[in-house]
């Protein structure tokens, strides 16, 4: 499990970035098949890396040290909820993606009566319509299964700065600069 938080008063994105797959190359030279990026940690004083920032970063640098083969990346996130945004990160590298979040406020819909049925049945339901929203996204390149989709990078990049895009999102068009680490934490 790799924490994917920082507290911003000891450094910046950027360098909370760089020790993050650092963790993640030396867990992966130890042994550890199963890379687990979380930001649970996320408290008064710490500020999340965005998931889609770690999931990229991390599987670039795996693949610059010949390690990425290794390892699975799980994202334990908040910050996905929709079919979208889980199709994002499955699309820089994700092997699986667990949105806490989304269980969390289903979970407490279902507790006071918004959501009506049985929790599992409800989960259910939930998880059929991410895949469903999977299925249509990848439907649209053709793309029939999520081993083909995955680190695919079928994206461009809009409104990043060249060295946000160089750390993780390596290899995709930005025609148009944007946002630095500075600006995005």
């Amino acid at each position: 499990r790799i924490d994917c938080t920082y507290n911003p008063e000891e450094k910046g994105l950027m360098q909370a970035i760089a020790d993050m797959v650092a963790a993640a190359e030396s867990a992966v030279r130890a042994g550890t098949s199963i890379l687990i990026l979380s930001d649970r940690g996320i408290e008064k004083e710490r500020l999340p890396i965005h998931s889609l920032l770690s999931a990229g970063a991390v599987h670039h640098h795996l693949i610059v040290q010949g390690l990425r083969i290794d390892a699975n990346i799980v994202v334990e996130t908040a910050s996905a909820r929709d079919s979208h945004q889980i199709a994002c990160l499955l699309g820089f590298g994700a092997t699986a993606v667990y949105p806490y979040m989304a269980s969390s406020v289903l979970e407490d819909l279902i507790r006071s009566g918004e959501v009506l049925g049985e929790p599992s049945a409800c989960y259910k339901n939930y998880r059929k319509g991410i895949n469903k929203g999977l299925l249509k996204i990848m439907s649209k390149m053709g793309i029939s299964a999520v081993s083909s989709y995955r680190g695919a990078q079928l994206f461009e990049a809009v409104g990043l700065a060249r060295e946000v895009v160089d750390v993780a999102f390596r290899g995709v068009s930005s025609r148009i600069g944007g946002a630095d680490f500075h600006e995005l934490e």
